[in-house]
């Protein structure tokens, strides 16, 4: 029953995502939905790409081995989501940027917006891979199927999600899974506080430190976690993408904001989730702590539907990300450096074949990575994400007219090989998204300056 339902579940959204293809005419539609969305398709866009399986299956995880430390990260989505509606909301009316390196690109040139896009697209690249390993945790734990078919299934159904309607597409799918996801998280809410008293078991079982110390790992490295996500979210495409899809600034506003408010009690109950599963069972591998409880505890036909939605949670935010990737190689990359000329039918096939290109990069690595951290590819992402991007950005927004052209450029490339060799010396007592950002402000203020006194 539970594999029935669960494969039910997926052929319906796996359909949903196929007919958003009806509503493509052009790039336009593909990328950005024709800029027409109301507040439900942004909400469903935004929702579907910044939840999923590591919000979910990675924050339970993360709650089995450390605590209640797991929720920086859930926290930090939704402080993001707020940001992300005060910020980029305001360039909704003016629709002059289709990609984050774009803006920075209209600022300091060509070559700063080049690379931008490269390095973006390795973070959030980085980032689907995470995804695509909590998928495999929920398939292997639950069908005890092989992982190298679970991972082809997997990334077959990405890119069928997204390679078709593209940012419809997307939507569809994340419209669904916004409704299934909550309608889990209630029950699995309400299973665990009124059927078991587990936040009362929780409580008295774990002893205060580590599990109820918000900072077990230090302060600096636990705000890095929640701070990394915030920047990371800030610079990631798909999100920007989301937030440029509504009619308005005041929809878009509005989406992120509702946004916001879904998704802390996904990781409150998530939290919750994988703390009561440590205490229980105490044996699993830490990765199986979300779908084992859906076994147990859930009714068979209700834990099928429950799978599949946390599977299609993983794979419409991968999905979401390969879209940013793939808008953002033909945009910043494909049109700027190889075809010039190309025209909207050709472009529209270069997003599809990117797309599929993706998938199948994926496909490879993470049979490779299965058993790693769910939750540590997302902290990694968002690293390489939000070091290239969040400074050059905030200052093209709000101070264009103070930065030196030359500043940008440098800053990108300088703030990224600062938190690579700060990685590689492994000085994990300050985090490098810490040092990547300062060594972004340092160089965009001291160049432009420099610049400035020269010219003068």
């Amino acid at each position: 029953m539970i594999l029935v339902s669960a494969l039910i579940t997926l052929i319906l959204t796996a359909v949903a995502g196929y007919l958003g293809k009806t509503k493509v005419k052009n790039s336009k539609d593909f990328i950005r939905g024709g800029d027409g969305l109301g507040v439900i398709g942004v909400t469903s866009m935004l929702m579907g790409a910044i939840i999923g399986g590591a919000s979910t299956v990675g924050t339970a995880q993360m709650a089995y081995k450390h605590g209640i430390a797991a929720i920086w990260f859930i926290t930090g989505v939704a402080v993001a989501s707020i940001i992300l509606g005060l910020i980029y909301s305001r360039l909704v009316n003016k629709k002059n940027s289709e990609t984050l390196p774009q803006i920075i690109g209209n600022t300091y040139g060509e070559k700063a917006r080049t690379s931008s896009s490269i390095l973006l697209s390795i973070g959030m690249f980085i980032h689907i891979n995470g995804q695509i390993i909590a998928c495999i945790a929920l398939f292997t734990a639950i069908f005890g199927i092989d992982v190298n078919i679970t991972a082809l299934m997997v990334v077959v159904l990405l890119v069928v999600y997204v390679v078709f309607g593209g940012f419809w597409g997307s939507t569809l799918v994340g419209g669904i899974k916004t409704v299934l996801l909550y309608g889990t998280s209630i029950i699995c809410g309400i299973i665990l506080i009124f059927k078991f008293g587990a936040h009362k078991e929780i409580i008295s079982f774990f002893p205060k430190n580590p599990w109820f110390n918000l900072f077990s790992d230090g302060v600096f490295e636990d705000l890095a976690s929640g701070f990394s996500t915030v920047v990371g979210i800030l610079s990631t495409q798909t999100y920007f993408q989301a937030i440029m899809s509504g009619k308005s600034e005041k929809v878009s506003k509005i989406s992120a904001f509702i946004v916001a408010s879904l998704v802390f009690p996904v990781g409150i109950v998530c939290t919750m989730i994988g703390m009561y599963m440590r205490i229980h069972f105490p044996g699993i591998v830490p990765s199986e702590a979300f779908p084992l409880f859906l076994v147990n505890y859930l009714n068979p036909a209700l834990a099928g539907v429950s799978i599949a939605t946390v599977l299609i949670s993983s794979m419409a935010t991968g999905a979401g990300l390969t879209l940013g990737i793939s808008t953002m190689f033909v945009k910043d990359v494909y049109k700027q450096l190889i075809d010039k000329k190309a025209d909207d039918k050709k472009e529209l096939l270069v997003l599809r074949l990117s797309i599929i290109v993706i998938g199948i990069a994926t496909f490879f690595i993470v049979i490779n990575n299965q058993d790693s951290m769910i939750l540590n590819w997302g902290f990694l992402s968002m690293i390489f994400r939000a070091v290239p991007i969040f400074i050059p950005t905030i200052f093209a927004i709000f101070f264009k007219d103070k930065i030196h052209k030359r500043a940008g450029f440098y800053s990108i490339i300088c703030g990224t090989l600062a938190s690579i060799i700060w990685i590689l010396l492994g000085l994990h007592s300050i985090s490098s998204i810490y040092i990547g950002l300062i060594t972004n402000l340092i160089v965009i203020l001291g160049v432009s300056r420099r610049e400035f006194r020269i010219k003068n």
